[in-house]
């Protein structure tokens, strides 16, 4: 499989658990790793040069257009985006009201169009570039208890056919990676307030490492003939409990 060596990827959202195995995969290959959270210091540090944190709240978006044209000019360019933001909310639906869809929305969705929108610009002038956006099993079965999460991935995966359509002739790719339960504390959030469970053909939840892989394969040139696709990485989906 290719290598991202020398390749600049910016991950959002890059302190949780799959942010953290994500970042290390990339690294591991090679590759700089510009890592941006709002708790950026959450991070578990590299002992590299090719490891670069960067405090940014995605929510505003002049700060995101910042922070693109930081990267550019402290590393000539960027190769990769992987938005990784989301906002775990739980609830029953009449219990949640605007406020609480508005800021699962805005952090999820939005948050990753505005990451997109400031880093296309560079790769369009380079004439190549790979995004991945993270979105979910609840973009296709929405779980009753997490509904603006579920609409907010479902948002992302025609957002991912809708942008490879418009700049795939231009050279840019852009791909999904759908997890199912993915073993961290926020499965164990979710399944704490009842909202989804494991319920696939392997009866266990995904490691980071695996969404990591799937993620790192998106961006490599392994996958060069790869666009608009929603990659499930959910352990199956015919089992269900």
């Amino acid at each position: 499989m290719s290598t991202l060596a020398d390749r600049v990827i910016w991950i959002t959202g890059a302190t949780g658990a799959l942010g953290n195995a994500l970042a290390h995969a990339l690294h591991a290959q090679g590759a700089h790793v510009v890592l941006s959270s709002r708790r950026i210091d959450d991070a578990e540090p590299a002992e590299s040069d090719r490891w670069s944190p960067l405090a940014l709240d995605v929510t505003h978006g002049a700060d995101v257009e910042s922070a693109a044209r930081r990267i550019v000019a402290t590393q000539g360019r960027i190769d990769g985006v992987v938005c990784l933001t989301t906002l775990p909310l739980f609830g029953d639906f009449l219990s949640l009201d605007d406020a609480a869809w508005r800021q699962v929305l805005d952090t999820k969705l939005l948050g990753s169009v505005r990451v997109v929108r400031a880093a296309l610009p560079f790769m369009l002038e380079r004439g190549q570039g790979s995004v991945v956006l993270v979105s979910g099993r609840g973009g296709s079965e929405p779980p009753p208890r997490h509904l603006p999460g579920a609409c907010a991935n479902a948002a992302i995966n025609l957002l991912v056919q809708g942008l490879a359509t418009a700049y795939g002739p231009r050279g840019i790719r852009v791909n999904a990676v759908a997890p199912g339960p993915v073993d961290s504390p926020r499965l164990r959030a979710m399944l704490a307030q009842g909202a989804g469970g494991i319920g696939n053909a392997l009866q266990q939840p995904a490691r980071s490492s695996d969404v990591a892989q799937a993620i790192s394969f998106l961006l490599s040139d392994a996958a060069a003939h790869i666009t608009g696709a929603v990659l499930p990485v959910d352990g199956g989906r015919g089992a269900r409990t």
